[in-house]
């Protein structure tokens, strides 16, 4: 299956810096973003346990910030 593709608007690489180049790549089972100019990607953490150890580094819980995924209204 071909990964659908969506332009990031204002994102910038954080390999290169190059603006507007970042492409957020989603299949049925995965998600990554891709640079176009420079060919990095990244992809998000799969597990609950990333997730948290990214939280639990925050100073207090006023704090935190969550990670929110927009799905498409179909």
């Amino acid at each position: 299956m071909t990964p659908k593709k969506r332009f990031i608007a204002g994102a910038k690489c954080t390999k290169c810096n190059a603006l507007d180049r970042v492409v957020l790549m989603t299949t049925p089972d995965d998600e990554w973003i891709e640079c176009v100019e420079c060919g990095a990607s990244e992809r998000r953490p799969t597990s609950i346990d990333q997730l948290e150890n990214t939280v639990t580094n925050s100073p207090s819980k006023a704090d935190e910030v969550g990670v929110v995924q927009f799905k498409p209204l179909r």
